[in-house]
Order: structure tokens, then C-alpha cells, then sequence
């Protein structure tokens, strides 16, 4: 998955069915490291891409927080 045909959605998903086939552990350890590398590989992806959210909001918010009120108008930090 190339940074431009990033999908956070979708790599949340392949991270979940990447966790579920390592923790069933019926796999070749050949297939478990490859499967470890495209799961560390999305996880750096979604961390990047949830950063730049952060920082979006960030600008979003006049005063600079990244504080963000839910619809029960609940703070989430």
C-alpha cells in the first residue's frame, strides 16, 4: 500500500486480520514474520496518518489545542 493509496479504514482492517492469523499461530514462522513486517509497516502508516490529523485539527482550533468535544460535549484529549 503506497502512502498515496492510503486508507486508514482499510489498513485498520488488514492490522486486525494481520493480529487474528498471529495470535491463531498456525502459521509457518516464515509467513509470521512476513505477516509481523506488513502489520509494522501499517501501524507506522495509521501512527503518521493519525498524526497528521492531529496536526490538521491543531491548526483547526484558533488557540492550538488539540482538544476535541465529542457530540455529548465531552472533552477528548
Amino acid at each position: 500500500m503506497a502512502d498515496k493509496d492510503f486508507n486508514y479504514e482499510e489498513a485498520v482492517a488488514e492490522l486486525e486480520n494481520i493480529v487474528a492469523k498471529l495470535s491463531e499461530g498456525n502459521i509457518s514462522l516464515d509467513e509470521s514474520l512476513a505477516l509481523y513486517t506488513r502489520g509494522v509497516e501499517l501501524s507506522d502508516l495509521c501512527q503518521k496518518r493519525l498524526i497528521e490529523v492531529v496536526q490538521k485539527i491543531s491548526k483547526v482550533n484558533k488557540d492550538g489545542s488539540t482538544t476535541i468535544v465529542t457530540d455529548n460535549g465531552e472533552d477528548n484529549d
